[in-house]
């Protein structure tokens, strides 16, 4: 055999080993992520349990669970977030306000912000909840129109928002405001 063909041979080799390997160390970081987020969720509903919570929503976060709950009575409304990696847990909780059309409550995590959103009245009506403040609007779509079924709760994501006058709005399909909260803790 020649040189040649022997360098081939050991070359090719060394290739399909070091794939082999970059396979195998991507199974098992998504194995371990996935046991992660197993654990995490059972951390959860333990945590539920525990303080006799009713889970509104759960979602698996880009590095976390959270939850989005009340108690029996829906005299409270919280929102908990469980970090996949570290397993702490942040938590918050807010009394309801029975008069208000829609209770909110506030979860800052770093630079995130978590906003559990619970209608009270008309919920079939909202179609998209507004958050407006320091210049800034943004829509979310809640319930879409063109499914019969509507929700009751709804949580929004976003970036942390600088100091100011916030406000939560509730808007029906032609995007017209049918309530309006500030958003106070």
């Amino acid at each position: 055999m020649s040189k040649r063909i022997i360098l081939l041979t050991i070359v090719s080799g060394l290739i399909i080993v070091a794939i082999a390997v970059v396979v195998g160390l991507y199974t098992y970081t998504n194995i371990q992520a996935g046991d992660s987020y197993e654990n995490a969720e059972k951390e959860m509903n333990r945590y539920m349990t525990t303080n006799n919570w009713y889970t509104f929503e759960i979602h698996n976060m880009e590095q976390s669970v959270l939850s989005f709950y009340t108690n029996e009575d829906r005299s409270v409304i919280g929102l908990a977030e469980i970090d996949v990696e570290t397993g702490n847990l942040g938590s918050v909780t807010k009394q309801t306000e029975p008069n208000q059309p829609f209770d909110f409550v506030i979860l800052r995590v770093e630079d995130m912000e978590y906003i559990g959103v619970h209608l009270k009245e008309r919920p079939e009506d909202v179609v998209y909840l507004r958050l407006n403040g320091d210049d800034v609007s943004k829509d979310f779509l809640v319930n879409d129109p063109e499914i019969e079924s509507y929700t009751m709760t709804y949580v929004i994501e976003t970036s942390r928002p600088s100091d100011g006058s916030w406000s939560l709005e509730t808007l029906d399909t032609n995007k017209q405001v049918i309530h309006s909260s500030k958003l106070t803790e």
